[in-house]
């Protein structure tokens, strides 16, 4: 999509998230539709959990919007086919047929799920979902013409109908990725912090009444922020949660306490106090829940880490550390693995240093840039096949880094196209040289601390592997020669003097 394509569809959506007018015509088709299920009771709940996916831990609607998308496609594709080969193409006719009544069954399916969800959007969302529900509805409309024309033996011009309803499904699965990617609808957005790895102190007991959910924050330093959690008292208990709604962020500490679930104020879903599992929808994700427990009159928490994670309890890695630290086995396996890495840190700043200090015109700029990219190869190999692996448990920086050596490969790439002599290459060396400090001072500050919890013993273990595997791919002639080609073939018809 080009920037004027783009302009024009930012445009479109912003005068449909504005148009105020439609806020009546929304009410009303909100009302209307939720009117049978309360009359239901409980089976209208019920039939509304289904169609919100609270039962299937994701919500329902993108996964059903697939019939449609994909046998409506098809059928285009058969359409043509058809057309072009005339009377031989009659297979592909019939065929196109059949996809386009199985995804008009699939619509009706998704647009049930769909309007479910719509029923709790307010606001720009609601706007962009009632234009977004018009023009689907428009597609599948067309759709059911085209199966009737078809029918009557008027096949070109269901051929033309179906084309037309696939050109409005297409305009309505763009406004569906705006509500999902720019509205948040039916994303995440609970707090899922790993802290307190341990349990810390919270609330005095005797200030938690009894269904009364009282709001506390913890901190996360590593995020440096404040995650807020709920507490509450129920039949003698203490159950804590995460405070924000992973719905759309309501405040559950607001909420109320029925038939033993914490229900938020804002769209009702109700969440299990044990377990934290959606038990009524819109939400189909569960809270993040803490363990608690009270000691000398205060309540104490801890997070319950989630399936998946691999996270290091406080207490469990100091007691590594406290147990280890000092000992002359431990001592005699060498550096640490942050003193290690902070080593390879400094030079490639000082290498940095040199390329900047030299004339544009100097040709061992190259030999220089060369070099500094191939330890910078060494750097991210060592780190993502060492050290990355056993920090994961300890630090929640590790996809960050990831990310963040990516970044630098792209970097380096385009540095290496430029001739050094140039003042673009001036421009790309300072960004690269900014963007490895930036992740070299982020491990630094952030990763290298949070390593300190495997304990002494198990940093100088990966000291002396990172400095084992760094020694190895400096001397291995196979690996110097791997480097060396790669780095060819980035500078390609760039290389400069």
């Amino acid at each position: 999509m080009n920037s004027r394509t783009f302009s024009m569809s930012t445009n479109a959506i912003g005068r449909i998230e504005a148009a105020e007018w439609l806020d009546g015509p929304a009410y009303t088709l909100a009302n209307a539709a939720a009117l049978p299920h309360r009359l239901a009771g409980r089976t209208g709940q019920q039939t509304r959990n289904v169609l919100h996916g609270t039962w299937f831990g994701h919500p329902l609607h993108p996964m059903l919007v697939t019939i449609p998308i994909g046998t409506w496609t098809l059928a285009l594709g058969l359409d043509t086919l058809e057309a072009e080969r005339g009377d031989k193409g009659q297979e592909y006719g019939r065929a196109a047929d059949l996809a386009i009544q199985v995804g008009a069954a699939g619509a009706v399916v998704a647009a049930a799920a769909g309007l479910a969800d719509w029923l709790q959007s307010h606001g720009r969302a609601r706007r962009v979902g009632l234009v977004h529900a018009a023009v689907n509805s428009t597609a599948l409309g067309l759709q059911l013409i085209s199966v009737a024309l078809r029918r009557s033996g008027r096949r070109s011009d269901g051929r033309l109908t179906s084309a037309a309803a696939w050109g409005a499904m297409f305009v309505g699965g763009y406004l569906g990725g705006h509500l999902v990617y720019r509205h948040r609808q039916g994303v995440d957005q609970a707090d899922r912090s790993v802290e307190p790895r341990d349990f810390v102190p919270v609330l005095l007991a005797g200030d938690l009444p009894e269904d009364r959910p009282r709001r506390i924050l913890v901190r996360d330093e590593v995020e440096h922020a404040d995650v807020p959690v709920v507490l509450v008292r129920h039949r003698g208990r203490i159950f804590a949660l995460g405070a924000r709604c992973s719905h759309m962020g309501g405040p559950l500490d607001e909420g109320w306490v029925l038939g033993g679930g914490l229900v938020c104020p804002w769209h009702g879903s109700r969440y299990d106090l044990e377990s934290g599992e959606p038990l009524d929808g819109p939400s189909t994700c569960p809270q993040p829940r803490y363990r608690t427990r009270v000691r000398g009159g205060l309540i104490e928490i801890r997070r319950e880490q989630e399936p998946g994670a691999a996270v290091v309890p406080a207490d469990t890695a100091a007691g590594r550390s406290s147990g280890e630290a000092g000992s002359a086995a431990a001592a005699s396996l060498g550096r640490k693995a942050d003193e290690v890495l902070f080593e390879h840190h400094e030079l490639l700043r000082g290498m940095f240093r040199r390329i900047e200090d030299l004339p544009p015109e100097e040709p061992q700029r190259r030999d220089l840039l060369r070099t500094l990219a191939s330890e910078l190869e060494i750097h991210e190999d060592i780190e993502d096949a060492i050290f990355y692996p056993a920090v994961r448990a300890v630090s929640e920086d590790v996809p960050v880094a990831y990310a963040e050596h990516q970044q630098l490969a792209d970097l380096l790439a385009a540095t290496l196209k430029l001739p050094t002599s140039s003042a673009e290459f001036e421009e790309h060396l300072r960004v690269l040289h900014q963007a490895v400090d930036h992740h070299a001072s982020s491990e630094e500050h952030s990763m290298f601390r949070e390593a300190q919890r495997l304990g002494e013993r198990r940093l100088r273990e990966l000291g002396h592997a990172l400095e084992t595997m760094l020694e190895a791919e400096r001397t291995s002639r196979f690996q110097r020669a791997f480097r060396e080609l790669k780095i060819s073939l980035l500078e390609g018809v760039g290389r400069g003097t």
